[in-house]
């Protein structure tokens, strides 16, 4: 993925043709933070009063930052925005990863991202080290681009908990292509032109948790591909569970154990080959 030097996301020809269909659909672009705003900026200590020491790279990190990304939103679902940029005064802080700075807002989640100097995402959790994210912002950008392609495609959503901080064990070889634009530490993504499969972290924001609990979704094209597709997810993740009443946060309703969510009737929408965002 192409991450060209003072290049803004919405203006680099280089990404995919889904985020590009994507971005062109679903975003807006507002006045980035003035880049002389970060010259004399000194960061913060941490919570503990310790100041580590800074180098050079944060800063400079926070100016590439909204060089490439200052002023996005979008509505990945519809609803809230996720944000991107520095607004107000610049801020960083010393996290178990190194300097990060707040710069993303998540509008579904309605919580902060932190971005490092490296360029990957992670998230504070009170008690714990900071939990990575994503492997960088243009990965985040990708996967938000390829759930809006399909989660109106009939779904199933089920659950699988692991040891903490180890992602699932999945056996691939049943899968389409992972596709690795998409695919970070916590958001995993295997798709083809009739179907997707989605492994999300979903218990990073609590300290009181022993194993991790990851979200895994199927989708399809039609209710009788999505029959199919659901064999194959049982067959590649082991240990799959579903509540006795769930949440899908697609469809915004609840769901007994393992029953399919089929938006379709309501009138399904293209998916992603079709360059269209419900």
């Amino acid at each position: 993925m192409s991450t060209l030097c003072g290049i803004h996301i919405l203006d680099d020809p280089t990404v995919s043709p889904r985020l590009r269909s994507f971005l062109s659909q679903r975003a807006r672009r507002h006045p980035p933070t003035p880049a002389d705003r970060f010259t004399h900026y000194t960061p913060t200590v941490d919570d503990t009063g310790f100041k580590p020491p800074t180098g050079p790279g944060i800063v400079d990190a926070m100016i590439r930052f909204e060089e490439r990304y200052g002023g996005l939103s979008y509505s990945p679902r519809g609803g809230n925005a996720s944000e991107y940029g520095l607004d107000g005064a610049p801020s960083a802080h010393w996290t178990s990863h190194g300097w990060a700075f707040p710069g993303i807002l998540d509008g579904p989640g309605t919580y902060r991202l932190d971005v490092l100097a490296d360029g990957r995402t992670a998230i504070p959790v009170p008690g714990l080290t900071h939990r990575l994210i994503n492997s960088s912002v243009d990965q985040r950008l990708e996967a938000d681009a390829l759930l809006a392609g399909v989660y109106r495609w009939p779904h199933l959503v089920l659950r699988t908990a692991t040891p903490l901080g180890v992602a699932p064990s999945v056996a691939e070889e049943h899968l389409p292509p992972r596709v690795r634009e998409a695919t970070g530490p916590a958001d995993m993504w295997w798709s083809d032109d009739r179907s997707a499969f989605h492994l999300e972290l979903y218990s990073w924001w609590t300290p009181r948790t022993t194993c991790d609990t990851w979200i895994v979704r199927c989708f399809a094209v039609d209710g009788e591909a999505l029959g199919r597709a659901a064999s194959v997810l049982r067959a590649a993740v082991p240990g799959l569970t579903g509540a006795h009443f769930d949440w899908c946060s697609l469809c915004r309703r609840g769901v007994d154990t393992g029953e399919l969510c089929l938006p379709t009737v309501r009138g399904a929408r293209p998916g992603p080959a079709d360059g269209a965002y419900g």
